[in-house]
């Protein structure tokens, strides 16, 4: 009779708890089998068109062959995945199920993380969200670094909530629990060393215990994460001399990712940054993956970013004395996300940066809003805490559904003969290109591709990569002329000279202001002044645009460098001769990846066009792929005479 009188007094919540606690290994049978189920539906057999997934099973195959260290990108990944490319071969298939038990094996480690210390109301809805969130098992099937990033996450988190939030009172002392803080620093150094924005965490564990007055445990984890960074800098210097860096920094400093030469981001810059991809990645991708935004919406909401920030500070202050696990939780969702939107270049746009931290931030806003209707103000309003997680439900069903409608039956067709089933024309060209230049061309000639690792997973062959037009900075820009010589700036608009061509020094891109006059892109070139007559006479008859300003030109470019591009056409073709590069793929990849708009991503198209402006008469089209969005392969000849190799499909 009392058993039976204390069930009827529980609050609703406490039943519900009662009964997720009671059956959370069915639950959590539930959501791994859930997962499995979308990981399978919404597979993907292809590489991935960034190519970045392709760069990471290229530089295991180095590692595993050459031992040569995969630097710059997430250095543990391909190491990771070295011993199944070693054992099996570039099996894309193996390696991005990897991807799947990955994620999988983070869901159930964050289950054993919090499941003692987070109440089962909280956890198993914040799971069994996750489970069926196609944002995240769509990374379940591509050979990207943020699945093992993920499982490094959950054991750091599962090993963090084992001996600093479980035993939160226990005293640690160097002498007797030394390897848990080499334990500690090794995670913080694994997950740097599979995304750069991992080192952070070092921050969020030293934020923790700082709030805690915990202080030993922060300098002794302060202590052994430098140890464990520069015993792996001693070992990678001896192992590996010449490496690369594994975390160069200066990247995500700059203006512009991929030309530094733009400058430095100021302070502004940051704080334009932080407000843009705040935007960006709270207004759309997080409420996509909350199942609250229709998939389809391109619109950014700054209310509702706001409003996720309100929320989440809201929900701070409502776990910070109720559950150390989900404020530990909220603290490390808060300063990674926070970090990313500050250090990620806004132009990128990818979902996958904040889909790392989603299983946590959604943890942590649950729990939040948990405790806050169990508040005597908001008591009579938690009817809404289970509303809001069936709404959440519904929209993510909806999402999945429609995408598992439109992958499915092409996963069907991978399968089949149809390997590249689901790429649009211009890639399945670009594709079909590579595998002719390898089977046509022989394999000591090297060949250039703007996308090399998606040539290699489908060839098998080693393609030398043009990923940008290198450009210098506006300050390298001569300003005086060698003697017997002048220095002639002519706008590019009605096109040039043949005369000039031997002439060009460097090629600027962009709109410049030289003296009240526009030029909408310019040729610097040096020419002997016995020549200068007779070119300026040609010049004013074709109505052509010029000055002989160098140092006026100079500052304008200096002033406009964010806007402009400064290319030298020699560096360009040195750049191509001193890698013995004999042919190059041209593709016609679409800037708008859902329709044929007619505009292309034409960086190698640049950059052969800026070297012909000088050197005309080098490059030839030798073979086509495709009947709309072709692909082409260009030959470079030296001498004007392109081999016998001349095959138009």
């Amino acid at each position: 009779m009392k058993q039976q009188k204390k069930k009827q007094n529980l609050s609703p919540f406490e039943s519900a708890n009662t009964f997720f606690e009671n059956n959370r290994k069915t639950f959590l049978w539930i959501i791994m089998i859930t997962g499995i189920v979308m990981s399978v539906l919404l597979f993907d057999t292809k590489a991935s068109l960034s190519g970045d997934d392709c760069d990471y099973v290229f530089n295991a195959d180095r590692f595993c062959h050459d031992f040569t260290f995969p630097g710059f990108r997430g250095p543990l990944y391909p190491i990771i995945l070295s011993p199944f490319v070693l054992i099996f071969g570039v099996n894309l298939i193996l390696l991005k199920s990897l991807s799947a038990v990955f994620i999988l094996l983070s869901i159930w480690l964050l289950y054993k993380s919090f499941c003692d210390n987070v109440k089962a109301i909280i956890l198993i809805p914040a799971l069994l969200l996750v489970s069926v969130c196609s944002y995240v098992f769509f990374y379940a099937s591509y050979t990207y670094s943020e699945p093992l990033f993920m499982l490094v996450q959950a054991l750091f988190i599962y090993f963090f909530a084992k001996y600093f939030l479980r035993d939160e009172e226990k005293q640690y002392s160097l002498k007797h629990d030394w390897r848990k803080y080499l334990i500690l620093g090794s995670f913080v150094l694994a997950l740097g060393l599979t995304r750069s924005i991992g080192f952070m965490v070092l921050g969020v564990v030293i934020l923790y215990f700082t709030i805690n007055r915990r202080w030993k445990d922060m300098f002794f984890t302060l202590l052994a994460s430098a140890v464990m960074f520069f015993a792996f800098q001693i070992f990678k210097g001896i192992a590996w001399s010449q490496a690369g860096s594994a975390y160069d920094i200066k990247f995500y400093l700059a203006k512009n990712f991929y030309n530094p030469n733009q400058g430095m981001e100021d302070l502004a810059g940051f704080a334009i940054r932080l407000i843009q991809n705040s935007n960006i990645y709270l207004s759309s991708f997080l409420y996509k993956f909350m199942g609250l935004r229709p998939e389809n919406t391109q619109t950014l909401a700054p209310v509702l970013t706001i409003l996720v920030y309100i929320l989440f500070v809201v929900c701070l202050v409502a776990v910070f004395k109720k559950n150390k696990a989900l404020l530990f939780t909220g603290l490390y969702a808060g300063i990674m996300n926070f970090a990313s939107f500050i250090i990620l270049q806004s132009n990128w746009e990818q979902d996958r940066f904040i889909m790392i931290y989603y299983p946590l931030m959604l943890l942590f806003l649950i729990g939040g809003i948990f405790y806050l209707f169990t508040t005597q103000k908001l008591r009579p309003f938690r009817f809404a805490y289970p509303l809001i997680i069936i709404i959440m439900l519904i929209g993510n069903l909806s999402h999945s559904g429609k995408k598992i409608k439109t992958s499915f039956p092409i996963l069907q067709r991978n399968l089949g003969a149809d390997r590249l089933a689901g790429l649009t024309p211009d890639w399945q060209n670009f594709i079909l290109m590579s595998q002719w230049a390898d089977k046509n061309i022989d394999k000591s000639i090297k060949i250039a591709s703007r996308k090399p690792s998606i040539s290699y997973i489908y060839t098998g062959r080693t393609f030398e990569g043009l990923f940008s037009v290198p450009s210098q900075p506006a300050d390298s820009l001569p300003a005086t002329a060698p003697q017997g010589k002048s220095i002639l700036i002519v706008d590019v608009t009605k096109g040039y000279v043949p005369k000039l061509a031997t002439f060009i020094d460097r090629v600027i891109v962009g709109s410049i202001n030289l003296n009240g006059d526009i030029y909408n892109g310019a040729y610097l070139c040096i020419i002997d002044s016995a020549a200068t007559e007779e070119i300026i006479t040609e010049l004013q008859s074709s109505g052509i645009k010029y000055s002989f300003d160098a140092v006026g030109f100079k500052n304008s470019c200096i002033e406009t460098q964010s806007k402009i591009s400064i290319h030298s056409p020699d560096e360009l073709l040195r750049h191509i001769e001193n890698r013995n590069i004999k042919y190059i793929i041209l593709p016609r990849i679409r800037t708008n990846p859902q329709a044929n708009t007619g505009q292309y991503i034409n960086t190698l198209e640049s950059y052969l066009n800026i070297i012909s402006m000088k050197y005309p008469n080098r490059f030839f089209i030798i073979y086509e792929t495709g009947t709309s969005e072709i692909c082409e392969l260009v030959e470079y000849a030296p001498d004007g005479q392109p081999t016998e190799l001349n095959i138009h499909k």
